[in-house]
This record gives structure tokens, C-alpha cells and sequence, in this order.
């Protein structure tokens, strides 16, 4: 079988479905290949960012997505045990899905956003994400097909793929391959890219052989202590490890350190579940895996020749804050407008080279917090007699207490990772010269300097101000003095834009909360809705800016 596409992915998780709708909404085809013949079936990712909660707001998924796993009146708490059913040694209070919107819309929070962050397991996100994928059509989505070499001719890349369950052959031929197909990743390898940082930490937790075991056990919540929480960490002599409730009614998540030199084979998954809850209770496990945490690596290059790399092909994380599949879709929503903006025409020879440039050091950065927030939960001493019944254990407990609230609210409550995300030397965005912030996980404060992303916005109307930007760039006209001058100014630039072919609408806030948001008359916003370019006035040279933006 032969077939032609103009994208081919590599790899159906999150990362790669993600790139198969940015695509696919821009009317580009692409084939999806992805070796397994289904979704995930074992709980890996549950924790869906800010940042990549509005990514499915735009793609048209996030509504689904908070109605999937937990209901949505079930508290997302973090709480911390010496077992299940022993000692609460601290609590970090967060909202239930329909509180968090509602804080939302009402513009209160640590958020400012309209899609706060959303827990939903990765076995309800990909099925999701499949489906409305599919729902395009110009992506053919391709489960139980493996990628198995390609090569790289003069303008396009020729892949060899095999139908794992009958050894049907196919060659397809692509103008460009995406790899996410993860960190063994045959395309990264071909490629002759390496991993560089930090690999083979060991800690007491969070580092080193880990065991993660999916399971059901009906009526465990009923056994418990304390008021329920959506993660509960186990901290005591004997294990250490925690449970995620995954659907808020019988089915668990289970992760555990699994000690030096042993076989995970031989581990009795049902015996260090009941030992980290203090109970004896009836447990089905439905799969465990073992995984190896304390990872903090990103890859040499993002990618050679009209082969790209995305998702944890290109970075590894230990997955304290969440940053794995968030980091994953970044990438896939920074690449897949660049390679609509090529096939399309508009886009410059050096708009694919930015996506190495912007988010090979936000990969960087993300790998480097999330080893940060491992140090912290996973070096946590404590002593032979922490769970005892006496005022000394008391005290220690009351201690380590109030270390872990804090550490779960540098660890969870981090809108600068997501918001504050800045592409700050991105050589598509035209610098205006203000200086950049300091770049803080738990403090955000919105600006719309050229590289960030563009501030949340509530319009007078009720609507979001994200929900009006276009799917390619949008120039927003900000403040009450709008005029036929200025419609005058305006048309100029977005004459220069028709010019290069490069896609534009228009659209005014006469609010002045928008231009003190935005901090300027005039806005330029890019498809992943990062700001391009702003000003209080036109730029001399339009054509110069339109060609610096489309990376020419």
C-alpha cells in the first residue's frame, strides 16, 4: 500500500493528537500513525494544565473533557497521610471542577484564565482526543499501524509503516514527519539526537524504580478517615508512595518506590496497597507497570531536515507538577500552526527553525521545576517512630506537616509555569523592548510583552476574549478612541499582511481594561495566542514586521 501526505505523526498520545487537530483544524491532511490498536488503557497522565485546558478550549474538546473521570462536584484536594487510614499530616484545599469554572468566571483565584487546570486521567483524555481528531476530515487516524523507518529525500521524507496485527506493509510518503512516539523514540534515535541533563537519580521517593499500579476497589472511600481528596500521598517508616482517585468511585491510582534490586515481577501489588492504606480490603488490579523516575532530560535538537520531534521524544520528566503531557502539547500547538503556515504558503524558510528556538528552553525550564518539586516531596526524613501515639511523634508530624502544605502549594499552585510561559528571544516575535519579569512557578502577573501569552480577558458581553481570536492571527485594536483614523492606520497593516498571503482578522475592546491589560493601542496575536508584536502606534516599516512574524 502507498499512500501521500503532507504531515505524518508518529505516535497517537496526547502530544501527537493534539498536532493531528491543530492541523486538522486548519484544513491541513495528515496521517496519524500509532502503534497500539487502542487508547491508553493504564492511568499515566492525570493532571491537565491551565495552559493546556485552553488549547482544548480552542480545538473544541475542554467541555468534554471536564465532564470525564471525576464528577465534577468531587474535590481535587492534596492530602497527606501517614497511611489511609492513619494520620492526616496536611491538606491543601483546592476546588472541584464546577467550583474551579465558577471562580473562574467570576475572575477570582490563582488563575487567570477561563479553562483553570482540570484532573482527568490520560485513559479518558486520549479517547477524547481520538475521537474528535477523527471528526476532522483530513486526518485519517491510523491505531495498530507502527512507524518503522523512514528516510529523508529532497522535498519530502518517505516512511516505511507496518499494520502491527496483520504485517501489512505501507509506504508514505510525507513533505514532513512529526516524531511522537516517546522516549524510545525510533525517529529521535535515527536521527542521531541524544538526550542531555540528568537520568539515574535515586531518592527516597520520586527517584529511581517506581511501580504504578491501576486498580478497583469498591467501597475504599467509605474506609477512610479523612475527607476526600483527589491524590492522597503515604508518608510513613514502612512505604512510601500515593493513590489518585480516578473516576471519584471504585477505580485507584497506585504509585509506589520499588526497592534497589528487586524485581518488580515478584513485588504482591495488593500487599503494599493495603499496606500504605493501614487495611486489609478487597483489591482487582487491572494492570501495574513499573517506571523509572528522576529524569531531567531535553533533547540535543528538536528535530533535522523536514523531521521534527515533540512530547517526550524530546524531553523526559519525573512527573511532580504535571509538566510531561503539558510540556507535550505546547509543542504540539507551537509546531502545528508553524507547519500550517509553511503548507500553506505564508510561512517564511525560518518559521520551522523558531519552534527549536522557542521551546527547546521551555523544556529546559519545565524539566528543571519538576526536578525541583521532586527534590522536595522526595527527600522528606522522617523518623522510626513517626506514626507512634506520643507527643514527640506528634510534634514531628505536626513538622513535617507544615513543610509538605508547602511544598504542595509551590508544586500545584504554579500559574507562572503555565501562564507566565514566555517565548522572550523567539525570533518571530518582534521585541518591543520592556524588560522581561522574573520568571516565578507560583506568581503570575498577566502582560502581553511580545513572546507571552496573550492575558486572559472577560468582555463586557460575558464571553472570553480568547474565544474571539481567530485561528490564525488576530490584531486587536484596544481602547475607547477607536476611530475612522485609526481603522485607517490598521488597514495598512493588514494590507501588508495580504500581501504575504499571511491570514489576519481584526477585532476592537473598547473596554480600557483591555488596553491597560495590554498595555498598548494596538496588539498583533498570534494562532497559539502568544503575542507577536504591539504598539501605540503602526510600525514604519509594516511590511518588515508581517515578514519578521511569518519567520522571513
Amino acid at each position: 500500500m502507498e499512500a501521500e501526505t503532507p504531515v505524518l505523526i508518529a505516535g497517537g498520545g496526547p502530544v501527537g493528537l493534539t498536532l493531528a487537530m491543530e492541523l486538522g483544524l486548519r484544513g491541513i491532511p495528515c496521517v496519524l500513525l500509532n502503534d497500539k490498536p487502542v487508547t491508553a488503557q493504564h492511568p499515566k497522565a492525570n493532571a491537565v494544565g491551565a495552559r493546556t485546558m485552553e488549547h482544548f478550549r480552542r480545538l473544541g474538546v475542554a467541555s468534554r473533557l471536564r465532564d470525564a473521570g471525576l464528577p465534577q462536584d468531587h474535590p481535587t484536594d492534596l492530602c497527606y497521610l501517614t497511611r489511609l487510614t492513619g494520620y492526616e499530616l496536611a491538606r491543601m484545599p483546592m476546588p472541584s471542577s464546577s467550583e474551579a469554572m465558577r471562580l473562574a468566571r467570576e475572575g477570582k483565584g490563582s488563575w487567570s484564565t477561563p479553562e483553570p487546570p482540570h484532573r482527568v486521567s490520560q485513559i479518558f483524555l486520549e479517547a477524547i482526543l481520538k475521537e474528535h481528531a477523527e471528526s476532522f476530515s483530513n486526518v485519517s487516524v491510523r491505531f495498530g499501524w507502527r512507524l518503522e523507518s523512514h528516510r529523508q529525500e529532497n522535498s519530502r521524507v518517505v516512511a516505511e509503516a507496518v499494520e502491527t496485527a496483520t504485517g501489512r506493509q505501507a509506504t508514505i510518503r510525507a513533505r514532513y514527519l512529526v516524531g511522537c512516539d516517546g522516549p524510545r523514540s525510533i525517529i529521535r534515535k535515527s536521527l542521531g539526537i541524544e538526550y542531555e541533563g540528568e537520568s539515574g537519580v535515586v531518592r527516597p521517593f520520586m527517584g529511581g524504580s517506581m511501580l504504578a499500579v491501576y486498580f478497583r476497589a469498591p467501597g475504599l472511600r467509605s474506609r477512610l478517615v479523612v475527607d476526600p481528596a483527589w491524590m492522597y500521598w503515604i508518608l510513613n517508616p514502612d512505604i512510601r508512595a500515593f493513590f489518585v482517585e480516578i473516576d471519584g468511585a471504585d477505580r485507584w491510582l497506585f504509585h509506589t518506590q520499588i526497592p534497589p534490586g528487586v524485581d518488580p515481577s515478584q513485588l504482591d501489588s495488593v500487599s503494599l496497597i493495603c499496606a500504605a492504606a493501614g487495611i486489609a480490603f478487597p483489591v482487582e488490579i487491572i494492570s501495574a507497570l513499573p517506571w523509572t523516575a528522576g529524569y531531567c532530560l531535553v533533547a540535543q535538537r528538536y528535530g533535522s531536515g523536514r523531521v521534527y520531534l515533540a512530547g517526550d521524544s524530546i524531553h523526559l520528566f519525573t512527573p511532580t507538577g504535571g509538566l510531561g503531557m503539558n510540556t507535550g502539547v505546547d509543542d504540539a500547538v507551537n509546531l502545528g500552526w508553524k507547519l500550517a503556515a509553511v503548507l500553506q504558503g505564508w510561512g517564511g524558510p525560518n518559521l520551522l527553525d523558531s519552534f527549536e528556538a522557542e521551546r527547546r528552553p521551555i523544556g529546559i525550564r519545565n524539566v528543571n521545576f519538576a526536578k525541583g518539586f521532586a527534590v522536595s516531596v522526595g527527600t522528606q526524613s522522617i523518623s522510626e517512630n513517626f506514626e507512634a501515639d506520643t507527643a514527640e511523634a506528634c510534634e514531628e508530624r505536626r513538622r513535617v506537616g507544615e513543610r509538605l502544605f508547602d511544598h504542595a502549594r509551590r508544586e500545584f499552585i504554579i500559574p507562572g509555569i503555565w501562564l507566565g510561559l514566555r517565548y522572550d528571544d523567539s525570533p518571530v516575535c518582534w521585541a518591543d523592548g520592556s524588560p522581561p519579569p522574573s520568571d516565578e512557578p507560583n506568581d503570575f502577573i498577566p502582560m502581553a510583552r511580545p513572546g507571552a501569552r496573550a492575558p486572559h480577558l472577560w468582555l463586557p458581553d460575558g464571553s472570553a476574549l480568547f474565544d474571539r481570536l481567530g485561528k490564525y492571527f488576530t490584531l486587536l485594536r484596544l481602547g475607547p478612541e477607536l476611530s475612522d483614523q485609526v481603522e485607517m492606520e490598521t488597514s495598512e497593516l493588514e494590507s501588508a499582511a495580504a500581501v504575504k498571503n499571511v491570514p489576519m482578522e481584526v477585532f476592537d475592546v473598547p473596554d480600557p481594561a483591555g488596553r491597560d491589560l495590554y498595555g498598548a493601542r494596538f496588539v498583533l496575536i498570534r494562532p497559539d495566542h502568544h503575542v507577536a508584536w504591539r504598539g501605540d502606534r503602526m510600525p514604519k516599516d509594516l511590511m518588515a514586521v508581517i515578514d519578521h512574524i511569518r519567520g522571513a
